[in-house]
């Protein structure tokens, strides 16, 4: 029953949640708690079903990252949605065949609001169907992502939704896309008091940047703009008098500001995160080890190597297209303190 009498704007919405293998558990359940809670708050708003794709059920159910199996319907036996989440995480391309690349396109077709969770992109982009649209996708990702799909507009938003297609970073941003739904849905009273009721602070700006949220304090902040500049060149690494001209101070005060912001000087930072970038290729895309040092401004694949494994205790070989692991023991990105 609702809690107040605050009145339905639209007829109920049929959800879909197109779960693919290892997913991320948290990324689902940021989107779907909100959906909950309006209908606690303001009546049957939301009707929800998980979805698997017919070539990755096992025993009726699709299982996440953390290893829990979530039980499933088949794609085959699902009627019209009003809105399809296509979630995934971790090695989103294994599951898409042309089964499921047609069922995405039908659903298009008939008009469905489609949009993915984290690295469900993937495919939405093999279905052909973000062509015209900007995708917002987890940092670790879009190296990967733009090395298979480089025509495709990527940004650095927590979530973008054109009212078409819909895209987000995943992980607490799935929340903040699904409440900005809600507030277009519904009204921004709603989608307010669920953020409220589920101790969130929204950020309504679907551009809020990635790496923004991740500089802590004010001496991390003011550092933003030479930490985006070394984002942004990682296959052409810029010299320390460039980046301190972003800053407009002294290659020595640079080097000061980022010890006692980050404990480490920009050289320092500037080569994990390229070492990060590395690392993420590897996992995530096709390029091979001497490829992906070249991508990250390794112009010798032996230092690249004796890089890598100074800073990960092990060579890159290692970590070439590695099933990893760590998904299923708690973890559900490969993630560090750096960002690229």
């Amino acid at each position: 029953m609702p809690e107040n009498n605050i009145p339905a704007a639209y007829m109920s919405k049929q959800v879909g949640f197109l779960l693919l293998p290892r997913f991320s558990m948290l990324s689902l359940m940021s989107a779907l708690e909100p959906l909950r809670v309006a209908n606690r708050f303001a009546g049957d708003l939301y009707h929800w079903q998980f979805i698997g794709a017919s070539n990755s059920i096992e025993d009726g159910a699709i299982q996440a990252s953390n290893g829990i199996p979530v039980s499933v319907d088949d794609m085959a036996n699902i009627n019209k949605l009003d809105r399809l989440f296509v979630c995934a995480s971790y090695d989103p391309q294994a599951a898409l065949d042309q089964g499921l690349i047609n069922w995405l396109k039908h659903r298009a077709r008939e008009g469905t609001h489609i949009g993915s969770l984290e690295t469900g992109c993937y495919a939405l982009a093999a279905a052909g169907l973000m062509d015209k649209h900007t995708i917002a996708m987890h940092w670790e990702s879009q190296a990967a992502f733009n090395e298979t799909y480089p025509n495709l507009n990527l940004c650095n938003g927590i979530f973008n939704d054109d009212n078409k297609r819909f895209s987000c970073a995943g992980g607490s941003s799935s929340m903040d896309l699904v409440l900005h739904q809600v507030s277009q849905d519904q009204d921004d009273e709603l989608a307010d008091r669920i953020a409220s009721s589920l101790i969130h602070e929204r950020h309504q700006d679907a551009e809020a940047g990635q790496r923004s949220l991740l500089l802590h304090t004010p001496q991390q902040q003011a550092l933003r703009p030479v930490i985006e500049a070394m984002a942004d060149n990682i296959e052409t690494p810029l010299e320390g008098a460039d980046l301190a001209a972003i800053q407009n101070v002294s290659e020595r005060t640079l080097q000061r500001q980022f010890k006692q912001a980050f404990g480490m000087p920009p050289r320092t930072w500037y080569l994990q995160i390229r070492l990060q970038r590395a690392r993420q290729l590897l996992h995530e895309s096709n390029l091979s080890v001497m490829q992906a040092g070249i991508a990250c401004g390794f112009g010798s694949n032996e230092n690249f190597c004796r890089q890598y494994k100074q800073m990960f205790g092990h060579p890159p070989s290692r970590d070439r297209r590695l099933d990893y692991a760590i998904g299923y023991a708690g973890s559900d990105r490969l993630g560090s303190d750096l960002w690229v």
